[in-house]
């Protein structure tokens, strides 16, 4: 079950994400920019202390630099998802998670000539096929993993 909840939640916090990545990025030049300014700026005279917060800037650095790479490709990834489907199916879906819109917003585009009645048909149906493959990707995972454990 918690798999199931888990592609959705992904798919409704595309905004969570991006704003992620924006707060990595300011903090990471500001990070950067503290490093530059203990090696050859106006700190650089100072004794660091072992453990104090200025010792471990590049450790923040590289922290953030990974943080930033994970919420990075996890946004691409949920666009190549969404990329994956076809037509009104891909509209609704990039609008909607990515773009933030709702269905009537969406119905009202000028690039989408579908009827707000037949949108939320659509996304119904989107929703259950979703709902299908990560029922089918819990399954799996329980016969390959779960199962096998419980063989020994």
């Amino acid at each position: 079950m918690a798999i199931r909840e888990k592609r959705f939640e992904w798919l409704q916090e595309y905004e969570q994400l991006d704003h992620d990545i924006k707060y990595l990025k300011w903090n990471l030049l500001k990070t950067k920019a503290e490093l530059e300014r203990r090696t050859s700026g106006d700190l650089s005279g100072d004794h660091l202390v072992k453990g104090s917060k200025g010792a471990k800037v590049e450790e923040s650095i590289e922290r953030l630099e990974s943080e930033l790479e994970w919420r990075t490709q996890a946004k691409q990834d949920l666009k190549d998802l969404v990329s994956t489907f076809d037509g009104i199916e891909e509209q609704i879906l990039r609008k909607k998670y990515i773009d933030g819109q709702t269905l009537e917003e969406i119905a009202d585009a000028d690039d989408v000539h579908y009827t707000l009645s037949y949108i939320r048909k659509k996304h119904a149906e989107l929703h259950r096929r979703l709902d299908f493959l990560d029922r089918w990707d819990e399954d799996k995972y329980y016969n390959q993993v779960v199962g096998r454990e419980q063989l020994r």
